[in-house]
C-alpha cells in the first residue's frame, strides 16, 4: 500500500450539490446587509443568497388564487359561456 491515498474527492463530490455559477447585481445597501448578515451568522453570503431563494421559491410553489377569484356575485363559476352570455 506504498503511496496509496485516499480518494476524498469523491466522496466530496457526493455530498456537495451541483450548483451553477450566477451572477447578480446587488446596490451598495443589499451588499451591506448581506456582509454584515454573513459575519453575524458565521455563513458565507452565497449559502445566505441560495437559502432566501429557497424560501421565495417555496412561497411561489404553493401559490394559489382564492376561490372566490372567478366567481360572479351570485356563486356562479365564470366560464367562457357565462361571459359571453352575461355581456
Amino acid at each position: 500500500m506504498d503511496g496509496w491515498q485516499p480518494h476524498v474527492a469523491s466522496a466530496a463530490m457526493s455530498v456537495i450539490p451541483r450548483v451553477e455559477r450566477t451572477t447578480i447585481y446587488l446596490d451598495a445597501e443589499q451588499r451591506r446587509r448581506l456582509r454584515s448578515l454573513a459575519a453575524s451568522s458565521d455563513r458565507p453570503r452565497d449559502q445566505l443568497i441560495r437559502e432566501a431563494i429557497d424560501r421565495y421559491l417555496g412561497r411561489c410553489d404553493g401559490f394559489r388564487l382564492p376561490s372566490w377569484v372567478g366567481v360572479w356575485t351570485d356563486g356562479s363559476s365564470a366560464d367562457a359561456g357565462t361571459i359571453r352570455h352575461r355581456r
